[in-house]
């Protein structure tokens, strides 16, 4: 039985993505605990919701001072992004979803977003991505597909391996330069 408060989470996060509403019970069920070491270890659905919305944003934050890294190759910094998509998508899908449930995270997720922004406008300024969609726009396109290819791989209709395939086709071949 997982009693870790990182891999309850990790079993956590797809649970609520898929149900917003589930309970504490169902979320403990589906997680693979009891409700007992689900509120040992997340007293309320609130702190909960929180520490998911926190490890969403510190993965985030991980994969982003990554590929903010001084020289750092575009096309590395887009592979990067890519492979580790899994973050962005959760971000897209609980964070800004529940912003009254997670508090501080929303403030903290608003942040993140702009450096998303800000390393696609790189990617434009480099040649890589195309320049006449504005960052915004590509930043929301990179974490919306994110999110339906995660969720297509928890409903089963595509394999964890292809996800990374089927981002970096769509997004470049639909944003890319040229």
């Amino acid at each position: 039985m997982r009693t870790d408060a990182a891999e309850v989470l990790d079993s956590a996060i797809p649970v609520l993505a898929k149900d917003r509403g589930a309970s504490m019970q169902v979320i403990a069920t589906r997680a693979g605990i009891s409700r007992a070491t689900l509120t040992r270890l997340f007293p309320t659905r609130q702190v909960l919701v929180r520490a998911m919305a926190e490890k969403i944003l510190d993965d985030c934050d991980r994969i982003l001072t990554e590929a903010e890294s001084p020289g750092a190759a575009m096309d590395a910094v887009l592979g990067l992004l890519i492979r580790e998509y899994q973050p962005f998508a959760q971000l897209w899908n609980l964070v800004y979803v529940e912003p009254d449930a997670t508090g501080e995270p929303l403030a903290r997720s608003e942040e993140i977003f702009t450096r998303i922004v800000s390393l696609l406008v790189t990617g434009q300024d480099a040649g890589v991505l195309r320049r006449d969609m504005p960052g915004v726009w590509l930043a929301s396109t990179f974490c919306g597909l994110a999110e339906t290819a995660w969720e297509l791989t928890l409903e089963g209709h595509m394999g964890a391996r292809q996800v990374p395939g089927f981002l970096e086709v769509v997004l470049l071949n639909g944003l890319g330069a040229g």
